[in-house]
């Protein structure tokens, strides 16, 4: 089976025609390389954005550092938060630099989802925990921009704030989890296809993912659904 016929097949889900046979390696990694990107890119994106909230942190953090020049308790909050924000974004430009490295030098798609899997867990581990505390810098700076009272900041409920802070990381964290654990599961997947020259694995992972949008898609529809008679019974009153 060449190339050609191997992607009809699986256009035309032959499942008798994929379910239990062993295919050529080339083929294989032909057909789950464009899936393998797309399962990293959701990850890689993740590590942009979080970026760009470093890079707006230290933004808003520099207009606070002048807001509050005379201020020492703030500049003493200030500027660890600056420095912590530069050296979060400089880890995300060695982390996309170690990703990119990885995907133009490896020699073939096992060795590049082995070596990324790695990194995944690793050093993306981290950035997690980075994107979370980013996020709480970049709120933290936005609301003493907004709250400056001629060069004065006032935390009226500390436990509150404190305890606020903490669930906000960890509810971010845990939303990058799930996501991570997402795009994990379908490199393991195509890893072991592409180690066991079959496409049984990507197939099964495939019909779950279509499941899981008509599940989706019949609950965003109710809902739109149920919006708009909301709206419509509230405007006829």
């Amino acid at each position: 089976m060449e190339n050609g016929d191997l992607i009809h097949a699986w256009n035309e889900e032959t499942e008798e025609v994929l379910k239990h046979r062993r295919f050529q390696r080339s083929q294989i990694e032909a057909l789950l390389k464009p899936k393998v990107s797309r399962a990293a890119l959701s990850l890689n994106l993740n590590i942009l954005v979080y970026m760009t909230a470093q890079l707006a942190a230290m933004v808003l953090i520099g207009f606070d550092l002048y807001g509050y020049r005379s201020n020492i308790t703030m500049l003493k909050a200030l500027i660890p938060m600056f420095i912590a924000c530069s050296a979060f974004f400089g880890y995300g430009v060695f982390l996309l630099s170690y990703i990119w490295h990885i995907h133009h030098d490896a020699t073939d798609l096992v060795t590049a989802i082995t070596r990324k899997l790695k990194v995944y867990r690793t050093h993306y581990e981290a950035w997690m925990w980075i994107g979370a505390v980013s996020l709480l810098f970049l709120s933290f700076a936005l609301n003493t921009l907004i709250d400056n009272d001629q060069g004065t900041y006032r935390i009226n409920h500390p436990v509150f704030f404190t305890v606020i802070c903490l669930v906000m990381v960890l509810f971010i964290y845990g939303v990058q989890k799930i996501a991570q654990f997402t795009a994990l599961r379908q490199l393991r997947v195509y890893l072991a296809d592409i180690q066991n020259d079959a496409l049984e694995g990507s197939q099964r992972l495939d019909a779950a993912r279509r499941k899981h949008l008509v599940v989706s898609l019949i609950l965003t529809v109710g809902f739109v659904l149920l919006l708009i008679l909301g709206i419509i019974k509230a405007m006829s009153r």
